[in-house]
């Protein structure tokens, strides 16, 4: 679900902003924003901030909270999206919106427990938050805070969440296969590691410590296995009912913390249930079910060689929110940014129109305004589709068309060499008798 500014305005006026002050908020986003460009620019550029105050971080702290407290308002209509509520997911989106916005300007907590769950709570918020990308920019931007904790000599809950922290750094930047593979293997370990320091930690001679840490490993326990279920989602497509299976795990992993009155622990899980759920929902995954078996071939294979597991919010919005692959939809038009996401978009309406016009031997025609981008995405197809079989071949004559161009538009039928041609205006038009296009598309700047 895409955050907008009509979304971001509305939940500016939720009564736990307003409660802050109007001026107080004002001054909190101004404090955030300068701290943002500071960051950025460093020594290269001043900014005046006025009347700086030891009170600021109180004050982001506070505001942080008070727009986390309305998107919890939202998180249950959130996490059901058929409950049909759709202005409280909208404002559950916008005040995690915020509440990232302002948190990750905060000075990160003093400990290396409190530092870890409070990446993890601001992370799942980015991502409930539709701010991925900037998730992934704030990690590169600070090594420190993300930096995996050692586990020689941790007690057995420590070594735990460590583990499982590892994790979830590695689902939310997901920076190739190996990153979520390596998943599996960090679970593995911990039950080999359960054997060996489990035992310890729930002897401390005191009934109440061990029912406490007990009720803390269960709820450690069952979110180690809702992240491990995810990652396997995320690299393989399966388990196909994943959202139940998360239900499941992270429903048992709250009522455990709740039980433990780990409050800290509990509010995590309900954010990274919403995250996850998210990821789900942007899963590559998704799209190919939704479509046909040759797009699931052809997930098969781009998650292996680009590590391309999930759609940008935009590519999502265009799938789930404007029916972009409904198959009734003669006529898509798709208005993105450059580097939004249109190529793979096109991608899939290209296989989509393939599978649907087999049987009368269709083809697709792919038209780009330049020979040099005509080049790129011939590249990129031949790339990306060669692996599932799908030929693709250019056209790209701007002044006259070559010997093999011209056998490319002669071929129908049984004897066409080519599933995709890739084109320029003028040579997709160049000949008035060229016959057998299933589906065509205009390709913007990729």
């Amino acid at each position: 679900m895409n955050v907008t500014h009509e979304t971001l305005a509305r939940v500016d006026e939720h009564w736990a902003v307003m409660a802050v002050g109007a001026s107080e908020r004002q001054r909190g986003l101004e404090i955030a924003n300068v701290r943002l460009v500071t960051k950025a620019v460093g020594e290269q550029l001043t900014l005046d901030l006025p009347n700086p105050h030891s009170s600021d971080e109180d004050l982001l702290s506070r505001l942080a909270l008070a727009y986390e407290m309305a998107a919890i308002e939202g998180l249950s209509a959130f996490l059901n999206t058929t409950s049909g509520d759709l202005e409280l997911q909208k404002q559950c989106a916008a005040g995690a919106w915020r509440a990232f916005e302002i948190g990750r300007m905060t000075d990160p907590p003093e400990g290396t427990d409190r530092r870890v769950l409070h990446l993890l709570h601001l992370s799942a918020l980015a991502y409930c938050g539709d701010r991925w990308t900037d998730l992934r920019r704030w990690y590169r931007d600070e090594p420190a805070l993300c930096a995996i904790p050692s586990v020689a000599d941790a007690k057995w809950d420590r070594r735990l969440l460590y583990r499982v922290f590892d994790c979830w750094v590695r689902l939310f930047r997901k920076q190739d296969w190996d990153d979520l593979d390596r998943i599996r293997e960090i679970v593995v370990g911990l039950r080999e590691d359960q054997k060996e320091f489990e035992e310890t930690v729930l002897k401390s001679g005191s009934d109440a410590e061990d029912r406490a840490i007990a009720l803390r490993l269960v709820s450690l326990y069952h979110w180690a296995k809702a992240t491990e279920l995810l990652a396997k989602y995320m690299l393989q497509g399966e388990p196909v009912g994943i959202n139940a299976l998360l239900s499941k795990h992270y429903d048992a992993s709250i009522a455990a913390a709740t039980a433990a009155a780990d409050s800290q622990l509990e509010m995590l899980m309900r954010w990274l249930h919403a995250a996850s759920s998210q990821m789900v929902a942007g899963s590559i995954w998704r799209v190919a079910r939704a479509v046909n078996s040759r797009v699931t071939k052809f997930v098969h294979e781009v998650t292996k060689q680009q590590g391309l597991f999930e759609l940008l919010p935009p590519q999502r919005a265009a799938w789930l929110e404007q029916g972009l692959l409904d198959q009734a939809a003669t006529a898509v038009v798709i208005d993105m940014p450059t580097s939004g996401g249109k190529t793979l978009l096109a991608q899939f309406r290209i296989l989509q129109a393939l599978n649907q016009f087999d049987a009368e031997n269709g083809w697709v025609a792919y038209v780009a305004p330049t020979r040099a981008l005509t080049a790129q995405l011939t590249r990129r197809l031949r790339r990306d589709f060669s692996p599932i079989g799908v030929k693709v071949e250019a056209l790209t004559g701007a002044v006259e068309v070559d010997a093999f161009e011209e056998e490319l538009l002669k071929q129908i039928g049984d004897k066409r060499g080519f599933d995709v041609l890739v084109s320029t205006p003028e040579a997709a038009t160049g000949d008035p008798q060229q016959e057998g296009a299933a589906s065509a598309g205009l390709g913007g700047d990729g």
